[in-house]
């Protein structure tokens, strides 16, 4: 189990290395746009294989947190879902800021909300047994990354509603996205060093 947890972690930190290099390509502004516009263009490739990595990586800590027996099962289906759902935003493009609202537009934000929404609700079931991680540095480093996590995706949710969105979405999805990956892929990483049948 423990070499699952550990994989996943890998497949965390490609994620986190594919979101990094997105930003090499595209024309689109980081602090006004969202990420799912580098979905459109010669950056295309490039963030399926994100989605890819995404994919993979929630897919093995689902199936490391499942079977680990310690974690609520709630937080394992989550992790699945997240496994799916970006399937349906890599087959809806967006809409790039400033064009007309579109059908296809409108469900890749449903799956991309939905994703959201999922991942937090695994971060937040995961957190209590986190805090009980053996090494001292993992527990300070997610209990810190957590209030990240909230606090972004609270202004990812205002954004939605709000004139912001056409100002500050882009920094703000950003940061969600990149604190709720390396808070998963921390958490795996813990759970792979720990003794076994520590918590």
């Amino acid at each position: 189990m423990s070499s699952l947890y550990l994989v996943s972690a890998l497949a965390y930190l490609a994620v986190i290395v594919l979101f990094a290099a997105l930003h090499l390509r595209g024309d689109y502004s980081p602090i006004r746009q969202a990420l799912s516009d580098y979905g459109i263009g010669p950056s295309h490739p490039l963030f399926v294989s994100y989605a890819v990595a995404g994919i993979a990586a929630s897919s093995l800590l689902a199936a490391a947190v499942l079977q680990d027996g310690r974690f609520t099962l709630r937080a394992g289906l989550c992790l699945l879902g997240m496994a799916a759902l970006p399937l349906g935003v890599v087959a809806y493009p967006t809409d790039i800021e400033g064009e007309p609202s579109s059908r296809t537009g409108r469900l890749h934000l449903a799956f991309a909300v939905a994703n959201f929404a999922l991942a937090y609700i695994a971060i937040d079931d995961l957190f209590p047994d986190a805090e009980s991680l053996p090494p001292t540095a993992f527990r300070h480093l997610l209990g810190a990354l957590y209030w990240v996590v909230t606090a972004s995706l609270l202004g990812v949710a205002v954004c939605l509603v709000h004139a912001l969105r056409h100002r500050i979405f882009g920094l703000l999805e950003r940061l969600y996205l990149f604190s709720s990956a390396l808070w998963l892929g921390l958490f795996a990483l813990g759970m792979a060093l720990a003794p076994h049948g520590a918590q």
